[in-house]
Formats: structure tokens, C-alpha cells, sequence
């Protein structure tokens, strides 16, 4: 009975001892990251909830969209970074040809939205859909949007 007592006892601490080894290994390798990849999984972390409010009704969670109504956010979709950051700001309201489909469906506007969500959501589709692996920086939302404006 003593030594399977000094066996459990040496076994708890063990555990207790490889836990706490792998909760400092998991803060310091978060602290190791570079300040941009945080910057990077934040934006892409807050773009994920923003897109599952404004975006994924027609999208689709996917990013397939729905079959005759809304395109999939394909390459063809994505092409073109400062048309998306229009139409995610401001919809659109004309014919698209997203993989050789027609869609005639009106894209609504998110007037609400700020400069810093655009960035998120836009930087959550290109990492997602699109692979890119930096950042959309509120400036280049805003360029986009200055330059949709004067259209």
C-alpha cells in the first residue's frame, strides 16, 4: 500500500510538472511571434466574425457562394483588392461575371462599417480565399475608397 501511495504521489507531480512545461512553452513561443503576425492573426481573427455577420448570408461560410445568386470569392472575384474594398464599402449594384457566370444580384453596402473593419474583413478573405499572408492596412482601405468615391 506505502509504495503505491510514493507511486501516485510521484506520478501527480510528474503531471503537474509537464503541464506547467507546456503552458510555458506555449507562452513563450506566443511571445516569440513577431509583432506583425499578432497584427496579422487579430486582423484575420476579427475579419472571420465580421464576414460571418456581413458576409457569409450570401457567401456563404465557404466562401462558395449561393449556385445562381451570389458568386463564390474566387481568384476571378478577388483580382482586383481595391474593387472588393468598394464593394464590401459601398455594394454594388451592376452584372458580375465571377467563373464564367452571370450574376445580377445587387450587392448591398456597409456604410457602418469603419475603415479598420473593411481592413479585417478584406485581409480574412485574401488570407482565406485568396492566400496572401500580410495584412490590408487601413490605408490601403482608404486609398480604395477615395478612389470608388471619385469614380
Amino acid at each position: 500500500m506505502g509504495i503505491k501511495k510514493v507511486f501516485l504521489s510521484v506520478f501527480l507531480i510528474l503531471r503537474i510538472c509537464f503541464l506547467f512545461l507546456c503552458f510555458f512553452s506555449i507562452f513563450l513561443l506566443n511571445s516569440c511571434q513577431s509583432e506583425g503576425n499578432v497584427k496579422r492573426d487579430q486582423y484575420i481573427a476579427e475579419g472571420f466574425t465580421l464576414y460571418q455577420t456581413h458576409c457569409a448570408n450570401c457567401h456563404q461560410r465557404d466562401g462558395k457562394g449561393l449556385e445562381n445568386l451570389y458568386p463564390a470569392l474566387s481568384s476571378e472575384y478577388l483580382m482586383d483588392k481595391s474593387n472588393v474594398i468598394c464593394w464590401i464599402k459601398n455594394g454594388i449594384n451592376q452584372p458580375m461575371t465571377v467563373n464564367g457566370k452571370i450574376y445580377n444580384r445587387a450587392m448591398p453596402a456597409n456604410p457602418a462599417l469603419k475603415d479598420l473593419e473593411t481592413a479585417e474583413i478584406v485581409t480574412y478573405v485574401y488570407a482565406t480565399w485568396g492566400k496572401q499572408k500580410e495584412i490590408t492596412p487601413i490605408e490601403t482601405v482608404q486609398e480604395a475608397l477615395e478612389e470608388c468615391v471619385s469614380k
